[in-house]
């Protein structure tokens, strides 16, 4: 594939070719934009490479390069999951400094999509044009908490963080087919979905064309690509089905080791999602005679009593006997990345140092 061949892409129903689309780009007063409209100047330049940003959530963020044919194969990839139509409608709300903006462009451009942007913030389908029906609508978790215009939009994929088990129970109200994806910025975006509503929802993650999978000693996933170069190597715990299927359990460096008992946050996260509305998350601090105890932090003021108690007494209801948290930590802002994801680590550093 020459990336050099795909220039033309229509926005909001005009068809662009070359410097047309970064005129229109320039011209328009949302910063989303004018990043489109500097993704497509260093799309049409002879480099067969591109610098895309890590998100830093289990790190420091970074830039690496990847090239333009592999994001044109993972869009193939996606397009052939999805069945995409030439025409359909796609909508841009994800911020095109990361792999996921950047690739629903690449996935316009390839299956000549008509991309309908709107400004990525928490409630983007509030924001589609009237009367436009959307057939592809990429989403974060957060930015679907407010379902409104949800009729209007036929596929969504949802990605950037976990899906609450709150949430998914109210998405099982949605005439939507909505998908969890599993990808990162070095397998340019997801490589795996599972359908999160509907008859035939599923816990599954099923691998997309030319995907297979493994695991390590550790129990952590492998991802071999054909259109990549090497091996993805994760610290997401799998439970893997076959090679191309797996049911993901939780992150390597968040497994709290208690006693001698592995414990997995953000399953625990899950089941216990609906008791809390503020965000919140499960870790592990250290412990003289456990090693570990699983404590849970709140992005909140401190409760107060009656209500403090009444948490307890409904974690006590859900969780097993190991599950359940040792302490209770409020901290009024979590540390989150650039992409609003929470960073435990630091948040829990942070929080004990300035005690």
């Amino acid at each position: 594939m020459i990336s050099r061949q795909y220039n033309e892409l229509m926005i909001n129903g005009h068809l662009l070719r070359g410097d047309e689309i970064l005129q229109y780009c320039r011209k328009s007063n949302i910063e989303n934009m004018k990043l489109l409209g500097a993704f497509i100047s260093e799309w049409l330049t002879d480099s067969d490479t591109m610098q895309v940003q890590t998100s830093g959530s289990t790190g420091k963020p970074k830039t690496i390069s990847v090239e333009k044919k592999q994001m044109l194969q993972s869009a193939e990839a996606t397009a052939s999951f999805f069945n995409f139509k030439q025409g359909q409608t796609a909508l841009l709300c994800l911020p095109i400094s990361y792999i996921a903006g950047k690739m629903m462009v690449v996935r316009t451009l390839f299956s000549r999509l008509n991309l309908i942007c709107v400004k990525p913030d928490e409630a983007p389908l509030k924001s589609i044009p009237e009367n436009t029906f959307i057939d592809f609508a990429p989403l974060t978790p957060m930015q679907l908490n407010d379902t409104t215009n949800s009729s209007m939009v036929k596929t969504i994929l949802l990605g950037g963080s976990a899906v609450s088990s709150k949430l998914e129970s109210a998405l099982q109200q949605l005439n939507a087919e909505v998908y969890h994806g599993y990808g990162m910025t070095e397998t340019l975006s997801h490589v795996a979905l599972r359908k999160v509503n509907g008859k035939d929802k599923s816990e599954i993650y099923q691998g997309l064309p030319g995907v297979k999978f493994n695991t390590d000693d550790r129990g952590c996933l492998e991802i071999s690509v054909l259109y990549l170069n090497k091996k993805i190597i994760t610290n997401d715990i799998v439970a893997l089905r076959n090679d191309h299927s797996f049911i993901w359990k939780g992150r390597a460096d968040n497994i709290i080791n208690s006693g001698g008992i592995k414990l997995f946050p953000e399953m625990i996260e899950n089941r216990i999602s609906t008791l809390l509305e503020e965000p919140f998350f499960i870790a592990g601090t250290a412990d003289h005679l456990l090693g570990e105890k699983l404590c849970l932090f709140i992005e909140s003021e401190n409760y107060d009593t009656e209500k403090l108690e009444r948490l307890k007494i409904n974690l006590k209801s859900n969780l097993d006997k190991y599950e359940i948290p040792k302490e209770i930590f409020f901290i009024q802002r979590f540390q989150r990345t650039a992409s609003e994801k929470i960073q435990r680590q630091l948040t829990i550093q942070d929080f004990f140092r300035s005690k």
